[in-house]
C-alpha cells in the first residue's frame, strides 16, 4: 500500500494519543524523506512540493517537541527544518 506523504502528515496532526503521535510522525517524516529523495533523483529539487514537505518537517518538529518530546527524527536537519537530500 502506497500512501502519500501528505496523508501521513495529515495523520499525524490529528492524532492524539502521544505513543502514536510518535510513529506517526516517524512514519511522516520516512515518506517526506523518501519522497525528497525521489525528487531529488528525478532532478527536481525546487518546487511546489519540496517547498509544501519543508514547511510538513517543521510543522512535525514543532508538534513533536510540544506533544511527544521526540527531539531528532532521521532524515530531517533539526536546526534548519528542513528535508536532507
Amino acid at each position: 500500500m502506497n500512501i502519500s506523504w501528505q496523508e501521513l502528515y495529515k495523520a499525524a496532526l490529528i492524532e492524539l494519543d502521544p505513543e502514536q503521535l510518535q510513529r506517526r510522525i516517524y512514519a511522516a517524516e520516512t515518506a517526506i524523506c523518501e519522497r525528497s529523495e525521489e525528487l531529488r533523483q528525478a532532478g527536481n529539487q525546487v518546487n511546489e512540493e519540496h517547498d509544501a514537505m519543508a514547511d510538513a518537517v517543521r510543522a512535525l518538529r514543532v508538534l513533536a517537541q510540544s506533544e511527544c518530546q521526540v527531539v531528532c527524527l532521521p532524515g530531517s536537519d533539526p536546526a534548519k527544518g528542513r528535508v536532507m537530500s
